[in-house]
């Protein structure tokens, strides 16, 4: 009888700095590092869950199923964001989904088998689907390490951020990245000021 394999539980501690930029600030900065945004790659279908009487969004938990569309494939994850005692830091919970369990979860909000489900003390069991924002995503080498470009849709409007993701090992290199960050920002006259979760901003 063959063995059935597990599915692998990936947990990692997630921390962004992330900046709103106005769309020219995006693009100058964008320009500085020669790239620049292509609609028909990488683009994020993000979509954001809650319970019935929002309990996840006043104890900023966040709750989402991202599907990537990147190089003619589509990739699904549900990921659940759970803070920690650390500023702008989340133990991040992530699971691989098929196209038919990201379906089930975003239209019948149907919870697939797996970690993110058993985690009811959480979520309580039962949520809806509350929230869609499509992200343009466009990566630049900035130093040793990578900036991230979004192009936000949300309602027919559009918004734009810089971000890095902070490796959550190594205390000295966190604090070089970080600062190396904002400088960058600071070279182009924008004050680091971090940016409000998504999943609160845009409702």
């Amino acid at each position: 009888m063959p063995m059935v394999e597990k599915t692998k539980k990936k947990r990692t501690l997630d921390k962004e700095l992330r900046q709103e930029l106005s769309k020219e600030k995006c693009h100058e900065i964008m320009d500085y590092l020669m790239v620049q945004f292509i609609e028909s790659n990488d683009i994020h279908y993000n979509y954001y869950f809650d319970t019935p009487d929002y309990r996840l969004a006043e104890r900023n938990i966040t709750l989402r199923v991202r599907t990537i569309r990147k190089d003619n494939t589509t990739s699904c994850y549900l990921t659940l964001k759970v803070p920690t005692i650390d500023e702008d830091t989340h133990l991040e919970y992530n699971q691989r989904l098929t196209e038919k369990e990201m379906r089930l979860m975003v239209y019948n909000n149907e919870f697939p088998d797996g970690e993110i489900r058993e985690l009811d003390s959480i979520h309580g069991g039962t949520v809806q689907n509350v929230n869609m924002i499509r992200v343009n995503r466009v990566y630049a080498e900035y130093l040793d390490f990578y900036v991230f470009f979004d192009k936000i849709s949300h309602r027919g409007k559009t918004y734009y951020e810089i971000g890095t993701r902070i490796d959550s090992a190594g205390t000295n290199g966190r604090n070089e990245q970080a600062a190396n960050f904002k400088r960058l920002l600071k070279d182009f006259n924008v004050a680091f000021q971090q940016a409000p979760r998504r999943s609160e901003k845009y409702r």
